[in-house]
Formats: structure tokens, sequence, C-alpha cells
């Protein structure tokens, strides 16, 4: 009977103690519901319903939030970090105070490019919102036929678009991007980086193909970039030969592929693997039925048989030793 009251006891408790954390939390979030909760996770209504709030993605305990002074009848979120009312644009809860047409001003939601009818904008300073600043309007630029191809290339009815300025040296009519590093058009294949030029590369352009988001090949040679090789740094598109597609074989770490029967490592071959026993087991840590290998170099000593990741603890571990990036770590007294 003691032990039934006890818990009834315990379970009153924990009620009122869930009850008043929640109350609390109550107490001090000062936010309604979202406002539109699929273009915006930052704009809320207050909790009476008659205000709006900004605060981005709701964390306002350490981002801060801001009530808008806008005209709340006509609100409405545009996209990520924009909104509206009938008379201003607002970029987070700052109005933007230059030449917007306001009836027409939207967002492309897939990658939050704002427009009106006459321009498309470009954010440049998002700290710098002050006197119509932040913004410029992407040159030439048509808004009605307008769309982001990725987070580098844009096109309208007229022009190709990289980096938010016009790319005069590719050819529209048949530019295509094919992955995340490439891009082509009927002169030419081109590796494309962040704010570099364009990289043109000799290939077979008929016979080009996109093998992953990374790398492409044509009839004769696998092209990918590589950023290290031996631990140096090199900023290099490479071409590697091989002679059936079909075995050309991919690993969760980028930086390893297997074509024919040789495994690259940042495109240099590991002339110690075996390509049909290769495997990956994790975090930088390779095998074969001869060797283990850390970052593409052999570690010495290590059991590939019994070569293996321990979740539990966090470890690599064979028969024999435990293992630390590439090396034989020493048991200490704790182990």
């Amino acid at each position: 009977m003691i032990k039934k009251v006890l818990m009834i006891l315990a379970a009153i408790i924990l009620l009122l103690i869930t009850l008043g954390i929640y109350g609390v939390y109550r107490f001090l979030n000062p936010f309604g519901e979202l406002v539109n909760k699929e273009k915006s996770e930052s704009y809320f209504y207050t909790r009476d319903g008659d205000k709006i709030i900004h605060s981005p993605m709701g964390n306002w305990f350490s981002l801060g939030k801001t009530e808008m002074n806008v005209d709340f009848d006509t609100f409405q979120v545009l996209g990520r970090a924009y909104a509206k009312d009938q008379n201003y644009a607002y970029y987070e809860a700052k109005p933007l105070d230059f030449d917007i047409d306001i009836p027409s001003f939207t967002v492309k939601f897939d990658y939050n490019i704002p427009m009106d009818k006459n321009h498309v904008y470009i954010l440049y300073d998002r700290y710098d919102l002050e006197d119509g600043g932040g913004f410029k309007i992407l040159e030439d630029a048509d808004p009605a036929t307008y769309v982001q191809l990725n987070f580098s290339f844009a096109k309208d009815k007229n022009y190709i678009f990289r980096d938010n300025e016009k790319l005069t040296e590719v050819d529209y009519s048949s530019f295509e991007i094919l992955n995340e590093e490439f891009c082509k058009d009927n002169k030419g294949v081109y590796y494309y980086l962040y704010h570099e030029p364009l990289r043109k590369i000799e290939t077979n352009l008929s016979e080009v193909t996109v093998l992953n988001q990374y790398c492409i090949r044509d009839d004769k040679y696998v092209y990918l970039h590589t950023s290290r090789r031996n631990g140096e740094s090199v900023d290099e598109v490479v071409s590697i030969p091989f002679e059936n597609a079909e075995r050309i074989t991919f690993f969760n770490n980028n930086k390893i592929i297997k074509i024919d029967n040789t495994i690259y490592y940042e495109t240099t071959p590991l002339k110690e693997a075996d390509a049909d026993t290769f495997e990956e087991v994790e975090y930088g840590y390779t095998k074969d039925i001869n060797h283990v290998f850390f970052l593409g170099e052999i570690v010495k000593g290590a059991d590939p048989k019994t070569f293996r990741y321990n979740s539990r603890n966090y470890t690599f571990s064979d028969k024999n030793h435990i293992y630390e990036s590439g090396e034989i770590l020493k048991k200490s007294k704790s182990w």
C-alpha cells in the first residue's frame, strides 16, 4: 500500500515539474505561430497574434528578436529572409530602402533570389542595409526568365551568369552544367570553382559522360580535380586512363577511386593495394587482403584480417594493437 502511494506521489510531482517547466517556457517564449512555416522559420506572430516578430530560426535567446513595424493586414513572407507588406520589402526585419517595385517584389524560393518586375537583386553585404546599401542590381538580367541553376550559375533568356556576373566566354545555347565541378558547351569542357576562372580541359567532347558529382569521363580518360597529393597542396584536374568503364568504382571517401585493377588515393595509384579485396573501414582507414591503409599509407604492423572500427569507444584495433592516426597507440595503464 505504501509503495503504491509513493508511486502516485512521484507521478504527481513529475507532472507538476513538467507543468512548471512548460509554464516557464510559455512565459519566456515571445512567439506565437510561424507566419508561413513552408517559406521561413524566422517570421512569427506574437503570442497575442496581432504583431510580427523576426527571430533567425526562432533562436531568440542566442540570435535575438525584432518586433517589426509592418502593415499587419498585407504582410506576407516571401522566403527564408524576405517579406513584404503594401509599403515595404524586408530583408530579415529591415526595410529595404531602394527603388523596389513592391507589388511585383518576390523571391525565387530555391535559392532565395530577390527580384521584382524590373530587376534581379544581389545581396552583397547583409550588414550594410542603410540608405539603400547591401544590394545591387544584376545588370542585364531578365527577372521574368531568370533561373538559378546551382550556387554558381544562373541563366535568363539572353545570358548565362556565374557568381552574379555575365559569363561571356561560353556559348549560351549549348551551355550545360555537368556536375558540381564540371560544365561544358560546344567548345569544350570546363572545371569550375567558386570565384575562380573557368579552366578548360582537353577531352573528347562528344564522349563526355558524368560519373558522379565531382567526376566525368570520355572514352579514354577519367577526369577529376584534386587539391592534395602526398600530403602537399595542389590544384590540378587529373586525367586517368581506363580500359573498361564498368570497372570504375567510387567509395564514400571521394579521395578514393578504383579504375580497372588499380586503386587511386588523391589521384595517386596505391600500388600495394589489392583492388579486388580493397574496402573502406572508417575515418580514413581502408584495407585489403594484405594491408591496412590510413590516408593512403600502409599502417605498419596492422593485421587486415582482424582490423576493425569499434563504434562503442571510437577506436580502431586488430588482434594485437589499438591504432590512432595510422600509428600503434601504446597501451596505457587505463587499458
